[in-house]
């Protein structure tokens, strides 16, 4: 359903989520949001294999991030830092709380805006990416703290499954709760352009699909919902009995339906 304000102004913004858990026993993905009239806030996070606690360490860090950012609704780059650094500080209390669960992390990736000034800030830890089209292609994506992404191997080529991993396991070297800092990425401000669409998703979901599946699907899409069904049918096309949980939320600024249509129109044949 798209939001919108009493100020004329104001940008609007559509949303829309899913988190599936694949073929796994639990899901350790986590998503939440804020949106007012003046300020908005999108959060995807995922715990990290290999250590219990993984689901509480993402939605702790999901909660924590939101209610910092209403709290200080900001963009500017240096409260958003706090925003993550709240988010690990608060996964690690929990971790000396609970002994059983002492190494738990997670991956995070959020969106933070302004509407009244059409301003835009992301920032992750982790692997878990932000999407960033207008009209209809990509602009930007986040780049993941992994030894693969480091390495150049998730930008080489498709994965098995369609995706962009080669390999089945990524080492991350960088998530919350894993350091008592949190080393966050924060994007520079950006303002927002009517038609603008982001996409924030766990790894199990980019590894299934590739970028230009993302755009071609965003080019077919009326909505942010249909944008994410179409998505999520792609992801479960090219799973198989390993799959990951995977998760993803659609952020679309204004009417993407309309502007895209109109950047990718292809001229009509001429007869003859």
């Amino acid at each position: 359903m798209l939001e919108t304000t009493p100020r004329a102004f104001a940008v609007p913004i559509s949303t829309s989520q899913f988190s599936c858990v694949g073929e796994r026993s639990g899901n350790q993905d986590a998503i939440g949001y804020h949106l007012d009239e003046y300020n908005a806030c999108f959060v995807v996070s995922d715990g990290v294999g290999g250590n219990a606690g993984g689901e509480l360490a993402a939605r702790i860090a999901v909660d924590t991030a939101l209610n910092t950012f209403v709290d200080n609704p900001s963009v500017a780059q240096h409260d958003i830092q706090q925003a993550v650094k709240a988010a690990n500080d608060a996964i690690l209390a929990k971790q000396r709380e609970l002994a059983d669960q002492s190494r738990m992390s997670a991956t995070i990736v959020s969106l933070f805006v302004d509407r009244t000034s059409g301003q835009a800030c992301w920032a992750h830890v982790g692997d878990s990416r932000l999407y960033w089209f207008r009209r209809g292609a990509l602009m930007q994506r986040t780049e993941d703290h992994s030894l693969s992404e480091r390495s150049g191997e998730a930008a080489r080529g498709n994965g098995a499954n369609g995706g962009e991993r080669l390999v089945k396991t990524n080492l991350l070297y960088r998530a919350l709760g894993a350091r008592a800092t949190a080393e966050t990425t924060v994007s520079t401000p950006q303002r927002l352009a009517d038609g603008d669409a982001f996409l924030l998703c766990t790894d199990g979901l980019w590894q299934l699909i590739s970028q230009q599946v993302m755009e071609r699907s965003l080019q077919l899409a009326d909505s942010a919902e249909e944008w994410l069904a179409l998505l999520r049918r792609a992801a479960e096309a090219k799973a198989d009995e390993s799959r990951d949980n995977y998760s993803a939320l659609a952020v679309w600024v204004g009417f993407p339906q309309q502007v895209t249509l109109a950047g990718t129109a292809v001229p009509a044949r001429q007869p003859g």
